[in-house]
C-alpha cells in the first residue's frame, strides 16, 4: 500500500487553489463558479462529472459532487498555470483541436465525460513530457 500512495505522490502536481471557483460559504468546489470562468454551461460540467444538471444547479457546491469537480478543476488550473495566468489563452487551449488528442478539442472531452485523456495531456504537458 505504500508503494502505491508514494508512486501517486511522486506522479502528483501541486496547483495552487483559485479561490473564485470555491463557494466562500461553503469553502467547496463551485459546479457553477467553474462552468463560469471555463464559459460553459453548467450542464456540460455536469455532464463532465457524470451528474444531472437540474441537481447540480440547484447545488453546485455539494458535497457529493466534489470528488469529479476536482479533476475539473485540476484540468483547467493546471491550463491556466501553463499559460502564465492567461485564462484568456487558457479557453482557446481548450477550444482548439489539439494534435496529442487526435485533433479533437480538449473541450470535447470535458463535454463527454471523458477527463482521462486531458488528465494525461495536462500532467504530460506540466511534467513536460509527450503525451
Amino acid at each position: 500500500m505504500a508503494v502505491e500512495v508514494t508512486s501517486m505522490l511522486a506522479t502528483t502536481t501541486f496547483v495552487s487553489a483559485d479561490p473564485a471557483l470555491f463557494n466562500p460559504e461553503s469553502g467547496r468546489l463551485d459546479a457553477a463558479r467553474i462552468a463560469s470562468e471555463i464559459q460553459l454551461p453548467v450542464s456540460t460540467i455536469a455532464e463532465a462529472i457524470g451528474k444531472k444538471a437540474p441537481s447540480v444547479r440547484k447545488h453546485p457546491d455539494a458535497s457529493s459532487l466534489q470528488p469529479e469537480l476536482r479533476r475539473v478543476y485540476r484540468i483547467w488550473v493546471a491550463i491556466v498555470d501553463l499559460y502564465a495566468g492567461n485564462k484568456k489563452s487558457a479557453r482557446i487551449f481548450l477550444n482548439a483541436p489539439n494534435k496529442h488528442l487526435e485533433n479533437q478539442a480538449p473541450v470535447e472531452f470535458i463535454e463527454s465525460g471523458d477527463l482521462k485523456p486531458l488528465e494525461a495531456l495536462v500532467d504530460a504537458m506540466t511534467t513536460r513530457q509527450p503525451a
